[in-house]
């Protein structure tokens, strides 16, 4: 059975043409196809990042792959940081963990400022009701897209993936 891309009208299998609004039959304006198609390529271009686990030993994968996961757990990097500093793999990962963890330091201070705009407001005698709620908002909206590359990279390091993150993969702070 098909329908009317243009007003959802049922249509008989062999009509060309729309009885409800005239369209041709199998046309499309063409705008909402467009709009989904140039979010998926966003998507697909800002995830379509350098795989290079066949650079890895499958020996080391498998024997690191906790150590490669706790790099991606804030502080935690520190652990195969100095726990597996032989294993190519759990450094590869504490690479990009490190990077991630010094963009969640960077949100604590903005987080921090952010705070200190409450703070001084009610210090000069303006009460804290009236101070917006989009100061705290921007905090939490800053560390979605960290939360989400920590999700991205502790499923990479679990199947044993040796993938950039997006936006921060290519950055490599230790050596």
């Amino acid at each position: 059975m098909a329908f009317c891309t243009h007003c959802g009208s049922k249509l008989d299998e062999n009509t060309n043409t729309c009885p409800s609004c005239s369209e041709q039959a199998g046309q499309n304006t063409g705008a909402d196809n467009t709009q989904s198609r140039s979010q998926e390529n966003v998507f697909q271009k800002l995830n379509n990042t350098s795989d290079t686990t066949g650079e890895y030993d499958a020996k080391d994968i498998a024997d690191n792959k906790v150590m490669a996961i706790l790099s991606y757990i804030g502080i935690l990097v520190l652990v195969p940081m100095f726990a597996a500093p032989n294993s190519k793999f759990a450094r590869y990962h504490v690479k990009q963990g490190f990077n991630l963890f010094l963009g969640y330091i960077g949100l604590a201070i903005i987080n921090f400022l952010l705070g200190m705009i409450k703070t001084t407001r009610y210090i000069w005698g303006i009460p804290y009701q009236t101070t917006p709620a989009i100061v705290v908002l921007i905090g939490w909206l800053l560390g979605i897209p960290l939360f989400v590359l920590s999700i991205l990279g502790i499923i990479n390091a679990s199947q044993g993936r040796a993938k950039e993150l997006p936006i921060i993969g290519k950055f490599s702070i230790l050596k």
